[in-house]
């Protein structure tokens, strides 16, 4: 191929790049304008009702996805990014081939997948973590005399930033007097926490029938603490065969990586036949098999 070509291919892909972005940033715009209008007109509407307000964190479903992992990016950014990741696999494609390109994408999607669980598995345990010290708070504060509701936005004013997205709308319903426990069952469907739920069904019990709330949260952080302590004691366990695990699911790529960029007889061989196409689909199939077969061991040892 031609430097003429390759660059030609090159420019198309950089045009189309900053086509995507373009249209991004215009819609985005679009989009948000539009929003603001339905936003106003549903205020100044006199059927609008206030109990119909959505506690639900809906941004859409990739905000959404980087929301839950804690990771703040802007639109351009993201879109940039993309596009570089586009254009590497598309120079994989021009300079090595269709399988060195795939090879590329599969480790891509691997990382991004496992970047986003590492983030995501984070936010839970800082969530699993500070709420026992947040419901102290709470019950203090109800003991020197303030509201349930008070009580609540104070204790959750000084928590971590993963708390933010909460904090807003539950004072938001607090100071409208709608029910707050709804933005409590939609935090703890969206980061997948069931203390939340407790809680949320406490404070929906106090409420109604007039029942005191305190012991119910001492009883609910109490045993969020025992469920940390057995985290620990569970993880400590079995570190020695997640280990182990992680190392099966990593070395065979490595490996392969390794002898790839140290043998050019042996990749030629493997990259540009039909033979070594066959045994490169067979042995990633197997390491697919092999990924999901250990991580089934992870999540169902202690189960039985």
């Amino acid at each position: 191929m031609s430097s003429q070509l390759v660059w030609l291919l090159s420019l198309i892909a950089g045009t189309g790049a900053l086509m995507v972005l373009v249209t991004q940033l215009i819609v985005s715009r679009v989009l948000l304008g539009a929003s603001t209008k339905r936003r106003v007109k549903n205020r100044l509407s006199h059927e609008a009702a206030p109990a119909e307000t959505s506690t639900v964190i809906d941004l859409g479903p990739l905000q959404n996805l980087l929301l839950r992992a804690g990771i703040t990016v802007s639109s351009g950014k993201l879109v940039l990014a993309a596009s570089l990741v586009m254009a590497s696999i598309f120079i994989a494609v021009v300079y090595r081939g269709w399988v060195e390109a795939l090879v590329l994408s599969f480790f891509v999607v691997t990382a991004a997948v496992t970047f986003w669980r590492v983030k995501f598995e984070r936010q839970r345990r800082t969530i699993y973590e500070e709420l026992p010290a947040i419901l102290d708070n709470m019950l203090r504060s109800i003991s020197v005399g303030r509201s349930v509701e008070q009580s609540i936005v104070m204790a959750f004013a000084d928590a971590s930033p993963v708390f933010d997205p909460m904090v807003f709308r539950l004072r938001n319903a607090v100071a409208q007097g709608r029910d707050y426990t709804d933005v409590l069952d939609a935090f703890a469907a969206f980061y997948q926490v069931p203390a939340f739920t407790q809680v949320a069904i406490a404070l929906r019990t106090s409420s109604r029938f007039g029942s005191s709330v305190r012991p119910i949260l001492f009883e609910v952080a109490r045993a969020i603490r025992s469920q940390q302590e057995l985290r620990r004691e569970f993880l400590a366990a079995t570190a020695e065969t997640r280990f182990t695990a992680v190392v099966f699911a990593l070395l065979p790529p490595a490996l392969a990586v390794y002898m790839v960029v140290l043998n050019e007889q042996f990749s030629e061989k493997l990259l540009q036949s039909d033979v070594g196409h066959t045994l490169l689909t067979i042995s990633g199939s197997l390491q697919l098999l092999g990924i999901f077969m250990i991580w089934n061991l992870i999540r169902g040892v202690g189960r039985a």
